[in-house]
């Protein structure tokens, strides 16, 4: 949002910034404040537990926000089985999001058609640098031999999908893997020749320490909660670079 109005729009953001939304929870004041917003918007996606508590039962009928729902882009971009089959990080596809951001673009022109032409540029602008680094990862993917992401979070189904990898993840519903799921990513990863493990600040990084020492690999952290899009996409792109 700020990307595409800058100072044109005061943000409210209902997850406070290092925190992960399971653990989050918003003050009455932040919940009051939300209610007078023009626009509302969710990622939308059935399994993430923040919005179906603390955002989307507080929606009023006869509210005239416009509402706007990450999920409902996807859904004309994927099949809805797909989308609720992955994780619901659905932001770290480049492909959803872009979608999303010519929504918000809109609505944003729509609502303050002063500066309907600033929104645009800035959308352009966007577009242009997201466009350059989608096409960076892709040429180092198809240069790769290897198509596994080893992951501590499941938190890259999405992006994973856009450029022909396969999420291989440590954790599962948020708990830690039994010694036998450990043997077994054990085997694929040696399979594979991975070579690092994406984790991020909230995962348990002493046991991605262990299980790096085991496999002899690197990890790095990633953030999929950033608030700064773009320098989390380039910290995955700078992930995606080590695949063999």
């Amino acid at each position: 949002m700020n990307q595409l109005a800058g100072d044109l729009v005061d943000l409210l953001t209902m997850i406070p910034e290092g925190r992960v939304p399971r653990s989050a929870q918003p003050s009455p004041r932040k919940l009051a404040r939300s209610q007078q917003a023009d626009i509302q918007f969710i990622v939308g996606h059935p399994a993430l537990f923040f919005e179906a508590r603390y955002i989307t039962p507080y929606r009023k009928p006869d509210s005239k926000a416009v509402w706007i729902s990450m999920f409902d882009v996807a859904k004309q971009m994927q099949p809805p089985r797909i989308l609720k089959a992955t994780d619901p990080h659905l932001w770290t596809s480049a492909l959803i999001m872009m979608a999303t951001a010519r929504v918000v673009a809109d609505s944003l022109a729509r609502l303050d058609p002063e500066n309907a032409e600033r929104y645009q540029k800035n959308w352009l602008m966007l577009n242009t640098a997201v466009k350059k680094l989608d096409k960076q990862i892709r040429e180092k993917v198809a240069q790769s031999q290897f198509r596994e992401l080893l992951v501590y979070h499941p938190a890259w189904g999405h992006f994973s999908q856009d450029y022909g990898l396969r999420q291989l993840a440590i954790e599962a519903e948020g708990k830690a893997p039994s010694l036998g799921s450990l043997s077994s990513l054990f085997r694929t990863s040696e399979k594979n020749d991975i070579n690092f493990i994406i984790s991020s600040p909230g995962a348990d990084q002493r046991l991605a320490g262990i299980i790096a020492a085991q496999l002899k690999i690197e990890v790095l952290v990633v953030d999929p909660m950033d608030p700064d899009w773009m320098h989390m996409m380039r910290r995955i792109k700078t992930a995606v670079e080590k695949l063999k």
